[in-house]
C-alpha cells in the first residue's frame, strides 16, 4: 500500500465540499487547491497535478471534469485509457471523499446561496446521479452532509488513513 499523500473531495455543486476542504486543511495542515474546469489537454493537466502535488488536498479532480464535460460540453474528455490511468492512480495514492447530500438539501442550499452560479438548479439531480455513476467503482468515503457530527467522524477518519496509509493498512475498511 502506498502512503496517501493527498486527498481528492468530488461531489456535485451544493454537496458540502468547500466546508469539507476547509476542516481537513486546518486539520491535517495541507494545502488546498481548486481544480475547476481550465481549457487545455485535460487528461495531461490532471496527469500533472495529481503526480507534482503531495500534502494537498484537491477540491475537485478529473471525475468533476467527466461529470462537468457530460452536462456542458458535450462528452468526456477522457479516453478510455487516460480515464484508467488517472483512476489507478487515484485508487492507489489518494484518499477520495465523495460529497452526496439528498437532492432536497443541495436544492435548499442552491436557493440559499446569494451569487449566479454557473449550474442550473434543475441540472442538481442529473449532476448528482452523474457522480454517483462515475465514482460507483472508485473506493471512497460518502459524506452526505447533513450534521456537524458526521463531518467530524469523516475528518477523523480522513486523518487515520493518512496517518496509517503505507504501513499495512487495508483502506476499504473505511470505504463506501
Amino acid at each position: 500500500m502506498a502512503k496517501i499523500d493527498t486527498i481528492l473531495i468530488e461531489g456535485p455543486d451544493c454537496s458540502g465540499k468547500t466546508t469539507l476542504v476547509e476542516q481537513l486543511k486546518n486539520t491535517l495542515h495541507w494545502d488546498a487547491k481548486a481544480l475547476h474546469h481550465r481549457q487545455g489537454d485535460q487528461f495531461l493537466r490532471y496527469l500533472k497535478e495529481y503526480t507534482q502535488q503531495q500534502e494537498v488536498i484537491f477540491n475537485r479532480g478529473h471525475y468533476s471534469e467527466a461529470v462537468y464535460g457530460q452536462l456542458w460540453r458535450g462528452g468526456n474528455p477522457f479516453s478510455n485509457d487516460e480515464k484508467e490511468l488517472l483512476d489507478q492512480f487515484c485508487r492507489q495514492r489518494m484518499l477520495v471523499i465523495f460529497t452526496c447530500p439528498p437532492l432536497e438539501l443541495m436544492t435548499i442550499r442552491y436557493s440559499q446561496r446569494h451569487y449566479k452560479q454557473q449550474i442550473k438548479i434543475e441540472e442538481l439531480e442529473q449532476s448528482r446521479q452523474l457522480f454517483c455513476e462515475v465514482l460507483k467503482d472508485i473506493p471512497h468515503i460518502t459524506y452526505t452532509s447533513q450534521h456537524w457530527e458526521e463531518l467530524e467522524q469523516v475528518i477523523e477518519t480522513a486523518q487515520k488513513i493518512v496517518r496509517d496509509s503505507g504501513v499495512q493498512y487495508d483502506l476499504n475498511r473505511h470505504r463506501n
